[in-house]
C-alpha cells in the first residue's frame, strides 16, 4: 500500500487545497501580466498532443503538470483584456462557492439530497420574484444556462394552455412569437417542444432593435386567421448583438388581448431592470403583467458559470403540474417546493443558487448595483471614444447609442 493510499479523504484534500490556492492565485495574479495573452495558440495545441492519453496508472501529483497545461491553454478571463463574451471573470468569493459545491457533491432534485441548497434557492428566487414585481405565491428554479429557463418557460406555457398535450402530444399547429433580434434558444425550444420551426415568427423591430408591438398584434391575427393558436410571446431584455430591450409594457397588451403567455428573456439584461433600473428606464417590468423571467447572475452581476434562474408568475406548483411525473419512488415530500427537480425535465441538479447567495451575502446589493453602474458608464466611455476617434485606418462610427452596456461600433477604412 503506498503512501497516497494510506491517507485519508480529508488529508488529500487539505493537500490539493493548499498546492491550489497558491497555483490558482498565481493564475489570477498572472493574468493581468500584459505580455500574457488571453487565449494561447501554442499551447493549445500541445495540449492536444497530450489529452488523448489514459494512463492504466495514475500520475499522482504530476497531475499538477495537467492542472498548468490547462490553465496555460484555456480563455483568461481573469484579463482586462478579455472582451469576447457577455460574462466576465468570477470574484474570489465566486471560486470559494464553487470549491464549496464540490465539497458538499449535494444534488437538489429532492429535499433530503440537498436541504441547504433547497431552501437557499427557493429563497433567492423568491427575493428575485419581489424585484420583479411578482406575487407572493410566484416562485421559480435555477437552470442549465439562459437556453433550459427559457425551455421550461416555453414548455409550461405549452402545457398550461393545452393541457392535453401532456398525455396525448400536439393535437393543433401552436405559434410562438419573438423578435428578429432575440436569442436563437427560443427558436430551438419551440423545436424541442414540437411547435417547429415554421411556427415561429420573428417580429420586425425598430431601427433600435426593439419589437415593434404593432407588428406583434398583427402577426398574431394573422396566425389565428391561418388557424394556429398563438399562445407564447418571447420579450427580450437585452439582445445579443445590441443590447436593446423590448417595449414590454406594450407587449403586454397585446399579449393580454390574445390570452398569450408574456415571457421575459432577460438572461442578459435581467439584473438591470431588478437591481439598477434608474440606470437604463426601458429596462422595467410591469407588474403583474408577466408570466416568466429569465435572469442569469452568471453574466452581468458575475456569478461563476452556470447559474439561471427561471421565475414564473404562477409559482413551483405550476410548473410541477406542467411538468411533473410525480414518480413516488423518488419524489416524496409533499409540501410545495421541497422535492423541485419534479418541476422540471431532468433530475439531477446543481445547488447553483448557493453561488449567488454567498456572493450577495458577501458583498450585499450595493455591490451589484455599483457594478452595473460601472458597467453602464464604461459602455458611454467607450461610445464617447468610438465617436471621436480617427485613426490611421479609418474612420470609427458608433452604430447606435449603447442601450444598456452593449456598443456596436465599426471602421471605415480611409480610401
Amino acid at each position: 500500500m503506498t503512501q497516497q493510499q494510506k491517507q485519508t479523504p480529508a488529508d488529500e484534500l487539505q493537500q490539493f487545497l493548499e498546492k491550489g490556492s497558491q497555483v490558482f492565485s498565481d493564475y489570477v495574479r498572472d493574468s493581468h501580466d500584459p505580455q500574457r495573452p488571453v487565449i494561447s495558440e501554442q499551447f493549445t495545441k500541445e495540449l492536444q498532443k497530450e489529452i488523448s492519453q489514459f494512463p492504466r496508472q495514475g500520475y499522482g501529483s504530476k497531475i499538477w503538470n495537467d492542472i498548468d497545461a490547462i490553465c496555460r491553454s484555456s480563455t483568461n478571463t481573469w484579463s482586462p483584456r478579455f472582451l469576447y463574451k457577455l460574462y466576465a471573470a468570477p470574484t474570489p468569493i465566486g471560486v470559494v462557492s464553487e470549491t464549496l459545491l464540490g465539497v458538499l457533491n449535494n444534488n437538489s432534485h429532492v429535499f433530503k439530497a440537498s436541504p441547504a441548497g433547497t431552501l437557499i434557492e427557493q429563497a433567492v428566487a423568491k427575493q428575485l420574484a419581489k424585484m420583479a414585481g411578482f406575487p407572493e405565491e410566484s416562485g421559480g428554479l435555477t437552470f442549465p444556462g439562459g437556453s433550459y429557463s427559457n425551455l421550461h418557460a416555453l414548455l409550461v406555457a405549452r402545457n398550461q394552455k393545452c393541457p392535453e398535450i401532456k398525455h396525448k402530444g400536439l393535437s393543433r399547429q401552436l405559434a410562438v412569437f419573438t423578435s428578429m433580434h432575440a436569442h436563437y434558444s427560443i427558436d430551438k425550444a419551440a423545436m424541442a417542444a414540437g411547435v417547429g420551426l415554421d411556427n415561429v415568427v420573428h417580429v420586425p423591430t425598430d431601427e433600435q432593435g426593439r419589437m415593434d408591438p404593432q407588428e406583434l398584434r398583427r402577426l398574431m391575427r394573422q396566425a389565428e386567421a391561418d388557424g394556429k393558436l398563438p399562445f407564447f410571446v418571447n420579450a427580450t431584455m437585452g439582445t445579443t448583438v445590441l443590447g436593446a430591450c423590448d417595449p414590454v409594457e406594450e407587449i403586454a397588451q397585446v399579449c393580454q388581448e390574445f390570452d398569450a403567455w408574456l415571457h421575459v428573456d432577460g438572461s442578459w439584461g435581467g439584473p438591470l431592470a431588478l437591481f439598477a433600473s434608474s440606470l437604463v428606464p426601458s429596462f422595467s417590468l410591469p407588474a403583474g403583467k408577466v408570466d416568466s423571467l429569465v435572469i442569469n447572475p452568471h453574466k452581468l452581476l458575475g456569478v461563476p458559470l452556470q447559474c439561471s434562474f427561471l421565475l414564473v408568475r404562477q409559482g413551483l406548483d405550476a410548473m410541477q403540474q406542467a411538468l411533473g411525473m410525480n414518480a413516488a419512488y423518488l419524489f416524496h415530500e409533499t409540501e410545495a417546493g421541497c422535492d423541485v427537480g419534479d418541476a422540471t425535465l431532468g433530475c439531477g441538479r446543481r445547488p447553483d443558487a448557493i453561488k449567488f447567495w454567498l456572493m450577495w451575502r458577501f458583498y450585499g446589493t450595493d455591490y451589484f448595483v455599483s457594478r452595473l453602474t460601472h458597467a453602464r458608464q464604461l459602455a458611454q466611455c467607450l461610445a464617447h471614444m468610438v465617436q471621436t476617434r480617427v485613426s490611421s485606418t479609418g474612420r470609427w462610427v458608433l452604430f447606435m447609442e449603447p442601450a444598456s452596456t452593449c456598443v456596436c461600433f465599426c471602421n471605415f477604412a480611409i480610401l
